[in-house]
């Protein structure tokens, strides 16, 4: 099992994470994050995200990671806010992906939406 914790992690997200307050990061309901098990929900949930044939989970996974990284480093930010930097990092990190940056931010915003939901008291 991969934890991942947003304090620990560190990744090529650095255009996204910028200083924030004490009592923004304190705010974060969602502090642990079990990175496996994320993914492989990402792995059985993916099609119908994007409306286009042919796309495999591999297309999707790094803008499923990306959402969920953002989410964690989001220190009480929305994702509107961090919107202009997630786009930037997806641009350099997406790697083989087929998805262009529109079709990515439907991903993104479902993986941050997901962990969102979660984090919401009941």
């Amino acid at each position: 099992m991969t934890v991942y914790t947003n304090r620990l992690h560190e990744t090529d997200i650095s255009t996204i994470d910028s200083s924030t307050s004490d009592a923004a990061d304190s705010a974060l309901s969602l502090a642990v994050l079990d990175l496996d098990s994320e993914l492989a929900y990402w792995r059985n949930h993916y099609r119908g995200l994007v409306d286009r044939p042919g796309l495999r989970y591999s297309d999707y996974e790094p803008a499923v990671k990306l959402g969920l990284d953002a989410y964690m480093r989001s220190r009480g930010r929305t994702l509107e806010e961090m919107q202009d930097g997630i786009g930037v990092c997806y641009r350099r990190t997406r790697g083989a992906s087929r998805l262009d940056w529109d079709e990515a931010r439907t991903v993104v915003e479902a993986a941050w939406g997901r962990l969102e939901q979660r984090s919401s008291p009941p």
